[in-house]
Formats: structure tokens, sequence, C-alpha cells
């Protein structure tokens, strides 16, 4: 079986990939990164290489984990054999989302840090999977255990993304992207015309899903991985 090195994203840990390992056998072996603390995206980048084998490695990144893998993979080519990249498109983030994050951390600052709201959860989710309560649970005790210090680093290091589209298509390694139909925080049609360009990359789209894909469809995720880790 290969090792498939997994990078959660904001506000999540390893119990992210816990519904898809458990649904079936899986012909890979899962290997945990973390997000550790950094100033920016850079010194993020550079602590991911720390946890990673001298070999080349299948790596996987999820929302803000895809960025980074995906910045890895960039600064570090001979260190990623094949790129997995989960409910995530490597570009600048949206004016008003760099705004909402700006407000939030200001907000934290001055009231302290009472936990994801459940509308927040929800947006993040495809409509049918609002009544799971077994994901919102999950999610919520994910932000819980890592709490209001981690938010604001996690925001002040990743806010400033840049396009990696040009530097992405360069790279002579297959990449295997992912999203949810009803992912309202990628761009699936900016991401339809990146895989349109770069015969090295495939993308699949998960009907009746939003952001939290392997939450959301654990067994179609874990069929979809055991399909392209090779």
């Amino acid at each position: 079986m290969q090792p498939l090195f997994l990078l959660p994203g904001t506000m999540c840990d390893e119990r992210l990939w816990q519904p898809t390992l458990s649904v079936a056998e899986n012909h890979f072996i899962p290997h945990f990164l973390t997000l550790h603390d950094g100033d920016s995206i850079d010194e993020i980048v550079q602590q991911i290489a720390t946890q990673l084998p001298k070999e080349p490695v299948n790596l996987l990144g999820f929302s803000l984990g895809g960025y980074l893998a995906s910045a890895f993979a960039i600064r570090y080519p001979e260190k990623v054999s094949t790129l997995f990249i989960v409910s995530n498109i490597p570009c600048a983030l949206p004016v008003e989302e760099v705004k909402e994050r700006s407000r939030t951390i200001h907000w934290i600052k001055k009231h302290g840090y009472r936990g994801i709201p459940k509308k927040r959860i929800l947006n993040l989710m495809a409509s049918n999977a609002h009544d799971n309560t077994e994901v919102i649970s999950l999610i919520a005790e994910m932000d819980k255990s890592l709490g209001g210090e981690v938010l604001m680093a996690q925001l002040r290091a990743t806010t400033q993304r840049v396009n990696l589209f040009e530097q992405l298509r360069a790279l002579p390694i297959t990449k295997h992207f992912c999203v949810g139909r009803e992912d309202t925080l990628v761009n699936l049609d900016d991401l339809q015309r990146l895989a349109s360009t770069d015969e090295k990359m495939d993308l699949t789209i998960f009907e009746h899903t939003g952001h939290m894909l392997p939450l959301e469809q654990p067994k179609a995720f874990s069929r979809w991985l055991n399909n392209k880790v090779k």
C-alpha cells in the first residue's frame, strides 16, 4: 500500500479524515500532517517539509491544506510524486473574504472567541446535509479544540494568497482535484478552466456536496482516493 500524507484545513485536525478512513478498507497508508504555527504561507510550507520523508510522496490537502499543498509542490517539486487537492482552488482569496477575515480577527480580539456559529457550519455543507448532526458536531468539536488563538494565527498567516495556476500547470506531476458541486468557497468555473488547460490535472465533481467533502461524502471520497492513489 502507498503512503498518503494528509494536510487538514482551517480549524481542522486529523478527525477530519476519520469518517473516510473508517468506511472501507483503504488501499493506502494515511499519515497525518499538522499545520504548525507560522507567520506566512512560506513559513508553514517550510514546516510541512520537516514532517515529510526525503523521498517523493503522495500529498493531499483539504481546503486551506489544498492551497498549502499546491504551494509546497511548487517550492519542493522533487518532494511530491502526486498531488491531491480537495475543496480548494489555488488562487488569491476574493476581496470580500479578505475583509471578512480582518473583521473576524478584530472581533475575536475585542470580544473573545465563542466558537464557530452553527450558521457558518451549515454554509460549509450542502443543503441535503443540514440535518447531519454527526458532521455538524464533529466540525464544532474540532473548532473548539483548536480555539480562537489558533484561528487568528491561521487567518493572519494564510489570508494573503497569490494565484498559483501558472506555476502549478508547469509542474510535471499528476494533480488530482475534487470539489463538491455546492461548495460556496470554490469557484467551480475557474477550476474547470484550469483543468482544461493542464493535461496533468483531472477534476472530479461530487454532486450534492458542499465544502466539507470528506465529511459529507466519506464513502464516495474513499472510493475516489482508492482509485487515484497509485
